[in-house]
């Protein structure tokens, strides 16, 4: 075996005989809690461990075997892999060491910090920031468009005009069917299907949507084309597959307790793992994460992107992956990553809405002078808003259906009382859609001058 793989330092495997050579003062003095993290509370692997003990000297591997031993970390008898070599490997974690990161996750998700009116808290959660996930999911996996070009395409229903738009496309209809199936178990058929929503008509490397492989493949990183994974023979694939269903379905309850964000990840990565598909299997993986976290009750997490921060992370994400398949499948290192990517969105979100809040509130103060205040509704605020922001702008029904996550005719209810009061102006050309307008002379509409 390699000594390195993408920069990391493989771990020597582990020998129990050598703690033996261990002085008697180090038993005691080496603890998770002291040697197992950063000073940020990061889950520690070999290499990282090697730089902040040199005063170990000769001792560095019988400690990091006592760290591991020391680490309680227990072992998922649902789920096995086949390694490189063709043995079978249980994976494994350490539940101890997650358990902040696992209540302050609990706490943001649960947006009472942010103290949303009832009334005007589904405005705040639009349908449009499902559109993020999709976007930045593919844009991990090269999609060229960018971020405002897909918004209007999805936002309008407009048709894709190329390859990145298509991808786009179907990440929004794959996080759509994630979250209408979130009743169902988890079946080999139910992977091949999100992988099939994902991949139609953008296939790569001659995938066929929905289609296991019966070859082999490896993933290469791209700068230094170096290959960073030799996935398990494809005659293993449908019994790792089972394995994980059986796992995804079984109620982790009292002594088996797991959580459920633990799990979500560890189906993140094992699909990744496996990489069951030719193509595709990044996308299958995270919409697999966001399906078990809505099944398990956490609806907030449909308007929570983690690819926008993997893409800013592609490096440490594929260490994340390195770290648990060469330290003994221990899945702690990926599981951790992905809980400090899941802190930073859900602290970005956090950011996203309080500010959204402190402009419709500052809008409010500019026209709470208006006559036609009272009429206001919080959806008729946020049209207003993006009104001032581009004067001469057409709005669409659908535009504000997506926004609002309510029905074409509510959308257009919300337009037209607008139209009605004078404050919006309405389009119609032979062969298109009605259009709202914004106006120039919005603030004389709305008689603040």
């Amino acid at each position: 075996m390699k000594k390195k793989v993408f920069g990391v330092e493989i771990p020597p495997k582990r020998r129990e005989e050598e703690l033996s050579s261990l002085p008697g003062q180090l038993w005691g003095e080496i603890s998770p809690k002291k040697y197992g993290f950063d000073s940020k509370g990061n889950y520690l692997s070999w290499d990282e461990f090697i730089p902040r003990n040199k005063h170990l000297k000769e001792h560095l591997q019988p400690a990091w075997f006592l760290l591991k031993f020391k680490r309680n970390l227990e072992q998922i008898e649902e789920i096995y892999a086949f390694d490189e070599s063709g043995d079978v490997r249980f994976v494994e974690y350490s539940p101890s060491s997650l358990m902040a990161k696992i209540h302050k996750i609990e706490m943001l998700s649960s947006l009472k910090h942010l103290e949303l009116e009832k009334g005007n808290r589904q405005g705040f959660l639009s349908a449009s920031l499902i559109m993020e996930e999709a976007i930045n999911s593919a844009q991990l996996e090269g999609a060229a468009t960018t971020r405002p070009v897909a918004k209007e395409m999805l936002s309008t229903n407009r048709e894709p005009r190329n390859f990145s738009e298509q991808m786009i496309l179907n990440n929004y209809h794959l996080m759509n069917y994630s979250k209408s199936v979130i009743n169902e178990t988890l079946s080999i058929e139910l992977i091949q299907t999100f992988n099939q929503v994902a991949t139609i008509e953008v296939c790569e490397n001659e995938h066929t949507p929905g289609m296991i492989r019966d070859e082999a493949i490896t993933v290469t990183e791209s700068e230094f084309n170096e290959t960073i994974h030799f996935a398990p023979d494809s005659a293993h694939i449908n019994k790792m597959l089972e394995s994980l269903c059986e796992f995804a379905n079984k109620e982790h309850q009292d002594n088996d307790f797991i959580h459920p964000i633990v799990k979500a990840i560890i189906l993140h990565f094992m699909i990744g793992y496996i990489h069951p598909f030719l193509d595709g299997n990044g996308r299958t993986a995270r919409a697999l994460f966001y399906w078990f976290m809505l099944k398990s009750g956490y609806d907030n997490f449909q308007y929570i992107s983690i690819s926008a921060l993997l893409k800013s992370s592609k490096k440490k994400y594929a260490r994340a992956f390195i770290k648990s398949e060469n330290d003994e499948f221990d899945l702690t290192h990926f599981i951790d990553f992905n809980m400090n990517i899941i802190i930073r969105s859900l602290e970005g979100f956090t950011l996203y809405i309080q500010n959204k809040i402190e402009e419709i509130q500052k809008l409010r103060l500019e026209i709470h002078k208006s006559p036609y205040f009272n009429e206001f509704k919080f959806q008729h605020i946020t049209i207003i808003k993006k009104a001032f922001e581009d004067p001469g702008r057409e709005f669409t029904v659908k535009e504000w259906q997506t926004e609002f996550n309510v029905s074409a005719t509510a959308a257009r209810r919300y337009l037209d009382r607008l139209v009605e009061l004078g404050i919006l102006v309405k389009t119609s050309q032979k062969g298109r859609q009605l259009g709202y307008l914004a106006p120039r002379n919005l603030k004389q509409r709305l008689k603040l001058d």
